[in-house]
């Protein structure tokens, strides 16, 4: 039997589009469209789908379920793979890199965010970006710019949005704060990062702090970031122009609110986690996740890279670095710990409100806590610079003072241990007389266990590195400081999510009944019954059946189900306005919109049964004990179908243009009619005010859908008279409509569904959707990659001429 990682949001959220895409690309059919949600929506232009993100590939390598994991999996040694190169390109020993390599791949930041996977794709290239960059800043020449932006266009393919523009800010730190560098060179790993004067130590003797501080000129280092930023935008315009189109057009186009935008903040108070997992309980009370900072499963980080870090961040010990004052670099990377926790603490930052109102973009962006990744990462490269110069300190003799703080420490540390063991139950009641349990905080038997664990491996650290210190860190002093590191962060909340792959993918007995239906259709499962507090009665039910039960929206894009909603952080503002004036009502009968989103078949936890409009046809009691009528009554699933359903399709011949603001205050109401009128926006060109239908009394037979893909649709349509095509499918630009081949005009009806002109007479209407922005993204990386192919070719050939040339002595003659 095959699994599949499903835990929060991979199960409802990332697998369905994904296998969505996957399965349309290998019949042929590259989904630019998704016609399935919110009656039809833009899919290509959204990078959350990252279509185009390279290591994608291996869905058509291997089965869906395998490459799913297994991109997830090597997400996880590419981040501490990448971490562990740009710590060797500091010049730091491998015992050093592979330590911070191995805090950032097994850091509990990494690893809540298997879950969110575009944050995963997108953040563990950023130790590449970073080492690359450093690089461009030292070495004239374009190649490492290139490389460098090459690098922000795969982590922004992976469709983290956020964590591309954390890394521009990272970017621009550099230029400011990075030390003089000068002279970097490719490949080169002599010397030390706290001593070597053109790497990441001190700036060399005698050379002024203002200069060592800038490096190059800060206009050579812009003039770096602006090649950077260029080429980036020309090689990532195949998905940044239609992701621009789709934003201006979406519920973040204008911008967030405050309130929603500040939501899951880093509160101080959460510091605790990094050494206490889930000490507030917040996953086990459902009440407290909205209300505190549940975006992470885990922030668990552990003792020893904050020892390690502390170690590297302290003034010179005696014996070292001449005894001068912290490196260059340090303010680099403390510039940088500030930047990531000023962004973090969102809604607790008194100067976050500035940012959110002036900074470009940031009113777009939900939950400040993500940010982190910056801190998580500046943690991991310090403490392997931590190790590195602990390493040459010890070779030196060591520092007394610092020998005799670890061993304290560590006593210190066993000591607690040994308190919280044989204390348990005073300190239990001690902690449980102040409060310090349940409701406010975890289980207290859990935090002690936690405390116990943390107070364990503290002692654990301190010891190895005090050992270390006197043996002058031989071979196997290093491995046990490794193998302990490894042991405290990947055996602590550790666990994850995973579902049968055949349990996952088989459809309900909801489900089943729909799918059966062959006619044109949309489905609604009601906003109560998809609600995350809303309970559903299911008997003997696991997770996986709760979650389908659901019947989330996005769910029904693994079986192809055209629903009216979806499950999208970028969706369209109009399909969200049109929802919300449908979902707001007091009932589904206090409006005619369940005819204009054509729908046939509802799911509902609550009974409908008194709007006659409605049958139902089954309803979920399987192994649920009590009387029939009760459990009907109660949170049950029950599925409803419409007796008279309105079809995707519909001829009209009376039609209202009025401005967009009324248009959605007349939906809301009883009075209209979608089977009678079209509301639109524009005056139709061929008709007059006060023109009059030839046959008023017929209009014409009902439209035939013909075929559908994702980007097309075939309609045959018979009209008596002039009428309008209306359709209960998405507006959007980039839709282009042919009557009997020749192209007419789309009209934007009902403020979010299309209609076009009909004449009379028997007709074949083609819809196609090929927009403008996919096109001229498409052109632009084209352009963009054969211009830096020419400029590489270019730079080769001035470089294999300027080494062909012979060398000669000032006399003229040759140098053999």
């Amino acid at each position: 039997e095959r699994f599949l990682l499903t835990e929060r949001d991979l199960g409802a959220y990332f697998i369905p589009p994904r296998f969505f895409w996957v399965e349309s690309i290998r019949h042929g059919d590259l989904p630019l469209w998704n016609p399935y949600q919110f009656s039809g929506h833009p899919f290509f232009a959204n990078p959350q789908h990252a279509i185009l993100y390279p290591l994608n590939g291996l869905f058509f390598l291997l089965p869906f379920d395998m490459a799913f994991n297994a991109i997830i999996i090597l997400h996880f040694f590419l981040g501490g793979l990448f971490t562990y190169l740009f710590l060797k390109d500091l010049k730091v020993n491998s015992t050093g890199a592979l330590i911070s390599g191995l805090i950032f791949m097994l850091s509990g930041y990494l690893l809540s965010v298997h879950s969110l996977l575009t944050i995963l794709l997108s953040s563990v290239w950023t130790p590449l970006i970073m080492m690359f960059f450093r690089r461009a800043i030292g070495n004239p020449g374009s190649k490492n710019e290139i490389i460098t932006a090459l690098f922000i266009t795969i982590s922004f393919l992976g469709g983290g949005i956020e964590i591309v523009y954390g890394n521009f800010l990272v970017l621009l730190s550099m230029i400011i704060f990075s030390p003089q560098i000068q002279g970097i060179q490719e490949g080169d790993r002599r010397g030390s990062p706290l001593q070597n004067k053109n790497s990441v130590g001190e700036p060399p003797r005698g050379f002024p702090k203002w200069a060592a501080a800038v490096g190059r000129p800060y206009w050579n280092r812009f003039q770096s970031l602006f090649i950077v930023s260029a080429i980036f935008l020309l090689l990532s315009a195949i998905q940044l122009i239609p992701f621009v189109e789709l934003f201006i057009h979406s519920i973040r186009g204008k911008g967030l609110s405050y309130q929603e935008a500040t939501i899951w903040s880093f509160a101080p108070k959460d510091v605790l986690l990094f050494f206490l997992p889930d000490v507030y309980g917040y996953f086990v009370d459902m009440k407290k996740y909205w209300i505190n900072q549940c975006w992470f499963k885990t922030l668990y980080t552990g003792g020893l890279p904050f020892i390690l870090s502390l170690l590297y961040f302290l003034p010179p010990f005696r014996k070292e670095e001449g005894g001068k004052g912290p490196g260059e670099t340090r303010g680099l990377y403390l510039s940088l710990i500030v930047l990531s926790l000023f962004l973090s603490l969102g809604q607790y930052n008194p100067l976050y409100p500035f940012v959110f109102k002036h900074v470009p973009f940031f009113n777009g962006i939900r939950y400040p806590v993500k940010f982190l990744y910056i801190f998580i990462l500046i943690l991991s490269i310090t403490a392997g610079l931590g190790f590195q110069r602990m390493t040459e300190s010890s070779r030196k003799g060591g520092n007394r003072k610092l020998k005799n703080l670890l061993i304290s420490l560590s006593l210190t540390s066993g000591f607690f241990l040994l308190l919280f063991v044989l204390g348990h139950k005073e300190i239990e009641s001690f902690l449980k007389g102040k409060g310090i349990d349940t409701p406010a905080f975890s289980f207290l038997s859990v935090n002690l266990y936690h405390a116990k664990r943390f107070f364990f491996y503290l002692a654990l650290f301190f010891l190895t590195l005090r050992v270390g210190y006197e043996v002058k860190w031989r071979g196997w002093i290093k491995v046990l400081l490794v193998l302990f590191l490894a042991a405290d962060l990947f055996g602590n909340m550790g666990f994850y999510g995973k579902e049968k792959t055949q349990d996952y993918f088989q459809k309900t007995r909801i489900l089943e009944i729909i799918s059966s239906d062959q006619d044109h259709f949309r489905i609604f499962s009601t906003a109560k019954t998809i609600s995350t507090d809303v309970p559903i009665l299911l008997g003997h039910a696991t997770y996986i059946d709760y979650l389908k039960e659901k019947h989330l929206p996005s769910m029904n894009l693994l079986y192809k189900l055209h629903d009216i909603w979806g499950i999208d952080v970028i969706h369209l503002k109009r399909i969200d306005d049109v929802y919300r004036a449908f979902t707001g009502t007091p009932s589904i009968s206090s409006n005619n919109l369940v005819d204009l989103y054509s729908m046939k078949y509802i799911i509902s936890v609550t009974p409908i049964e008194k709007d006659p409009r409605f049958e139902l046809i089954y309803s979920r009691l399987e192994d649920l004990q009590g009387k029939k009528e009760e459990l009907l009554r109660g949170n049950t699933i029950k599925l409803y179908r419409n007796r008279n359903p309105f079809p995707r399709a519909w001829l009209v011949k009376d039609h209202r243009v009025l401005d967009e603001k009324f248009i959605l205050a007349i939906l809301s109401g009883k009075e209209f009619n979608p089977r009678k009128e079209v509301l639109l926006e524009e005056i139709p060109q061929w008709v007059t005010p006060n023109s009059e239908l030839r046959t008023p009394n017929s209009i014409g037979g009902l439209p035939e859908i013909v075929s559908e893909t994702n980007n097309r649709l075939l309609i045959r349509v018979k009209a008596a008279q002039n009428a309008f095509l209306v359709l209960s499918d998405t507006y959007f630009p980039g839709w282009k409509a042919y009557l009997d081949g020749k192209p007419v005009k789309i009209f934007r009806a009902n403020y979010n569904f299309r209609a076009v002109s009909i004449p009379p007479g028997k007709h074949e209407v083609k819809f196609v959707y090929h927009p403008m922005s996919v096109k001229l993204g498409v052109l632009v990386t084209s352009l963009g990659i054969i211009g830096i192919l020419v400029m590489g070719l270019c730079l080769r050939f001035k470089v294999t001429k300027r080494r062909g040339v012979p060398l000669r002595t000032p006399s003229g003659k040759e140098n053999i």
